[in-house]
Parts: structure tokens; sequence; C-alpha cells
């Protein structure tokens, strides 16, 4: 099993890539969002590698990313769908959209992609939703909590504007945007400087 290739990019297009190691060319099938990671020709690279062997075809699929070869391990043992139409699947959205839209249950997303039906998007969905690998309501919940500023350094920027002269509503109103904008602030320093700005 050949799992991953590290060598020159001697070669890429939207659909595959060669590596060069030591003088021999591996020929991979990759999809969109791997190609747009893969630096300028000539440049060292290493790819994930997945060897799809049958008795009338044996290939190899590479990919940039270690959980994009995961999800593509998912994709091909759900029924009807094999290593072309996965790297299809890949190709038509980023791995977290693919991982949401499964998790969530959103079939029309999934047919939006080129070649994939209603059939195919509902199996996918049946036999994925519990592997994806995606987080709970729960824990993406408690990661939004941990993502928030501190109360206290909340109320310490807005004690902050207050002492410059801002009205207290408008020192609220200000830091909520600050906080926000800034998806969590780890100091008072950095929430207040974002809040002047949104004055």
């Amino acid at each position: 099993m050949i799992t991953h290739l590290r060598g020159t990019l001697a070669h890429k297009a939207p659909t595959s890539a060669i590596i060069d190691i030591g003088g021999v060319g591996y020929g991979v099938a990759i999809s969109l969002i791997s190609y747009e990671q893969l630096p300028e020709v000539g440049a060292d690279v290493r790819l994930f590698t997945y060897l799809y062997v049958r008795e009338d075809r044996m290939e190899l699929f590479g990919f940039a990313e270690e959980g994009e070869r995961d999800l593509f391990e998912l994709l091909i043992g759900v029924s009807g769908i094999g290593p072309t139409s996965a790297q299809t699947i890949l190709s038509g959205m980023s791995q977290r959209d693919l991982q949401e839209a499964i998790f969530h249950e959103r079939v029309n997303e999934l047919t939006a992609i080129k070649g994939i039906g209603k059939r195919t998007a509902e199996r996918m969905v049946l036999e994925l939703k519990e592997k994806v690998g995606f987080p709970s309501p729960e824990e993406e919940s408690a990661a939004e909590e941990g993502k928030k500023t501190s109360p206290n350094i909340v109320e310490e920027a807005v004690l902050a504007m207050m002492a410059l002269g801002i009205a207290p509503a408008a020192a609220r109103q200000a830091v909520s945007k600050a906080d926000q904008r800034l998806g969590g602030a780890q100091n008072v320093q950095q929430l207040l400087k974002q809040a002047l700005k949104e004055r």
C-alpha cells in the first residue's frame, strides 16, 4: 500500500499531477481542492495517496490533506460511488462543507454536485452521517462558547471607553461589535483597540 509520496512536482493539472521521486514519475489523480493547494512546478511536494486496485484497473489518487483522503475512502465505500465520482464530489465543495452537508442531511446541496443524483445523495447521508466526524450541535456550541471573550474583559473594555468620554450605551455597542468581529479577544487591549474602530 502506497500511503504518501514525497518528491518534486513535475506536472500539475486540475485533475492530475506527476511527482518525480528519484527519476520515476508517479502519476496521481487529484481533486480541484488538492490542485489549488499544490506548489509551483519544480517545488517539493507531499501528497497522501490511495491506491485503487481492481481486476481491470489500478490508479493512484493523491490528496493535499489526510482528512481529504479519509473522506475519499468513506465515499468509495458508499454503494454507487466509485473513485472517479468520489473525486468529483471532493472537487465540488470543501471538505468541511461536504461533512456539514452530510451531517445535517442537506441532500439538495449534495445533488448540486455534477453527477450526483438524489438517490446517491440520500445513500451518502444514510451511510456516512455517523462517520464524517462532524461535531455534534453540543460540541459546536461548546466551541463557540470557547471563542467568546471573558465577561471581565468585556466589562473592562467598556469602562475604559467610558473613561475616554464615550457614553455607556455607545461603549457597550462598540465593544459588542468588536467582540463579534474578533471572534473572541484574548485581552482588554485587543478588544479596546477594535472597539474604537467600530465607533
